[in-house]
């Protein structure tokens, strides 16, 4: 499959590629003995062809950490990671206001994979959907969030007196207030012009509180959390 790469998005040998080495996020030797030829289409293709190379590499480089004994994976490659990171950056000024959305993270997700930023280097692409599902203790009940809405809110199942639906809204973050990463990556979809995806990081870095029992805690804080997921 390697060998038959071609510059194509749609050709059927991506995903076959993916399913035998990046198997829903899952790693395996092969996956890293993978990385020298992905760098190289990744070098010798146009930016905008690049994607897909860029996408499985910074999801394999991401998995690292739960190579199952398999070595130190950023060391063993550290020079792809680095020639990898390069093109990336390099794509994302090149295509970055061209691509689609879910590309765009996608890009963006694979930087961080390569910086080794933990969590946002997995989960960044979940934002396209605009929501997330997680869990509150205090109410033993899931959290459903939207953020892709003109109203962004959460609700909580039968978490009212009544046991029906309880709501919440979402408060945005003011850009200023941003963190680090978050703002990073703000910045990049401003310099790209991609709006929506700004004001979902917004949302994403923003605030709200449990319907059900009052709680307060950051959006990207609880999804972050494993023990929040649902």
């Amino acid at each position: 499959m390697l060998d038959r790469l071609v510059p194509d998005e749609k050709a059927e040998v991506w995903s076959d590629l993916s399913s035998a080495i990046l198997h829903q996020g899952t790693v395996y030797s092969a996956s890293f003995a993978a990385l020298p030829r992905l760098t190289e289409v990744a070098r010798e293709w146009a930016p905008a062809d690049r994607l897909w190379p860029l996408s499985l590499a910074g999801g394999i480089v991401a998995g690292a950490d739960q190579n199952h004994g398999l070595g130190d994976v950023r060391a063993e490659h550290a020079a792809e990671i680095a020639e990898l990171y390069r093109l990336a950056e390099e794509t994302l000024a090149a295509v970055g206001g061209e691509v689609r959305d879910y590309d765009f993270l996608g890009l963006l997700q694979s930087i961080l994979a390569f910086e080794n930023v933990p969590v946002w280097s997995e989960r960044l692409t979940q934002l396209i959907s605009g929501e997330f599902e997680l869990y509150c203790e205090d109410c033993d009940g899931v959290l459903h969030i939207i953020l892709d809405n003109p109203r962004p809110y959460l609700y909580l199942i039968g978490g009212n007196e009544e046991g029906e639906d309880a709501e919440g809204e979402v408060v945005p973050v003011a850009p200023g207030e941003l963190e680090p990463v978050a703002r990073r990556l703000y910045l990049a979809a401003e310099a790209a012009g991609r709006t929506k995806i700004m004001a979902l990081l917004l949302l994403l870095f923003g605030t709200a509180a449990c319907p059900g029992c009052g709680q307060g805690f950051q959006v990207a804080a609880w999804v972050a959390d494993p023990s929040r997921q649902a």
